[in-house]
């Protein structure tokens, strides 16, 4: 991908794949950056991701209510829509649709993942 450019990507230009119950697409992979976002149905359950070695994730709530499990914390962590959680590098996270309505998230690795 050139960075010297601004890009636009539709939505059906994205990686799409499954995780569990969560649909999952990537809009960009960088040396710098990844961004892509998440949409779980009520009551759906997303895979364990294991974390990025070195890298941040930041998830952002677009809509709904997701719980997010972190493993090494033995901790659930509730974010609704507008809330934002940061996961520090080496963090596993699984996240779970608990509301009544279809949860669309977006998250951010930095520097990559």
């Amino acid at each position: 991908m050139n960075l010297e450019n601004v890009t636009v990507t539709g939505k059906n230009q994205t990686k799409i794949w499954v995780e569990g119950q969560e649909t999952c697409r990537e809009y960009y992979k960088t040396s710098r950056i990844t961004f892509g976002m998440s949409e779980l149905l009520p009551g759906a359950v997303g895979d364990l991701d294991a974390g990025h070695a070195e890298a941040d994730e930041v998830f952002y709530c677009i809509q709904g209510e997701v719980l997010c499990y972190v493993p090494e914390d033995d901790a659930y962590y509730r974010l609704t829509a507008g809330d934002a959680m940061l996961v520090p590098p080496g963090k596993g996270h699984k996240l779970i649709n608990i509301g009544e309505e279809k949860a669309i998230l977006t998250w951010s690795c930095a520097p990559h993942q």
